[in-house]
């Protein structure tokens, strides 16, 4: 389990042993792993670390605004929000419990065999939160392959023209077939020098809108219009339709399937400033929460 770890300076007045500017270490045994109450949009949010024997935990509470809520869902890679622990809207607290506090935290009806023995509030310090997230379309390709021109910049990369680049597109083509069913690493070994070229034009099945090269689209292909193109076969043929070049009957498609993509965010709570009791703390690492969404476009 990684430490928290505090440099503090204890107060005087009541540890008369220190001087002015004597610095000592704390360790509390948090793994800075941290859990959030509430979802997007709650009127509060309370972001929490717990640990066991001693029973402890950390937690932050401040408002929902349009401000605080973009910190879980940044419209924009990195984003920095600041926070300002006042003690009374925006609360840092260090408790320690009688028992296990994982059922105290969250709930509206807390467990009442649990009660808080201590509890350590600070008045005042300053909280950065620092959002950053990642995109990924789950296609069997990572995303620095999908840097078609080799410019280093992923958002200019459209295959299909639909607005959406390829690295944040699950069917890069827009064939109706998912870039990840259309075999763009047959042999696994995350490159992508062995993709799939069924008529053997040059351009792999995944980035091909005319997969057998027949003069058929592949997304017109579609017989029963479910979405499904691997269950469309001309008369006594082996092959799909989208996959065989000796049928190229043209099907008009309404049935599209949508696009989805995984979003992770990465939230990084640092705490400056900050007191806890009788402990004034310079910074704390509080730690970093982790969320996945996943996105329609």
């Amino acid at each position: 389990m990684r430490r928290l770890v505090l440099l503090i300076i204890f107060n005087c007045l009541i540890f008369t042993s220190c001087d002015d500017g004597d610095i000592i270490t704390i360790e509390l045994e948090f793994d800075k792993v941290l859990e959030l109450c509430g979802d997007l949009n709650s009127e509060n949010y309370v972001v929490y670390d717990i640990r066991f024997d001693p029973n402890e935990s950390l937690t932050l509470l401040f408002p929902g605004s349009t401000a605080n809520d973009e910190i879980f869902d940044p419209e924009e890679s990195p984003s920095e929000q600041i926070i300002i622990i006042n003690g009374s809207s925006v609360l840092l607290n260090l408790r320690r419990y009688n028992g296990d506090p994982s059922g105290l935290i969250c709930q509206e009806i807390p467990d009442s065999n649990v009660t808080i023995t201590s509890d350590q509030a600070a008045t005042s310090g300053e909280v950065i939160a620092l959002s950053t997230f990642t995109d990924d379309d789950n296609d069997s390709i990572a995303a620095i392959l999908e840097d078609i021109n080799g410019n280093g910049d992923l958002e200019d990369d459209d295959t299909d023209g639909d607005g959406i680049p390829n690295y944040r597109d699950a069917d890069d083509d827009n064939d109706n077939v998912l870039t990840k069913n259309e075999n763009p690493d047959v042999n696994g070994d995350g490159l992508i020098d062995d993709a799939q070229d069924t008529d053997e034009n040059g351009i792999p099945d995944y980035l091909d809108s005319d997969d057998d090269g027949d003069g058929t689209d592949t997304r017109f292909e579609d017989e029963n219009d479910n979405g499904n193109l691997f269950d469309d076969y001309a008369s006594g043929a082996i092959d799909p339709r989208f996959l065989d070049d000796q049928n190229n009957d043209i099907f008009i498609s309404t049935n599209l399937n949508p696009n989805n993509f995984e979003r992770t965010i990465v939230v990084k709570f640092d705490i400056y400033n900050t007191d806890l009791g009788i402990i004034n703390a310079d910074y704390i690492d509080f730690g970093t929460f982790t969320k996945v969404l996943q996105i329609e476009d």
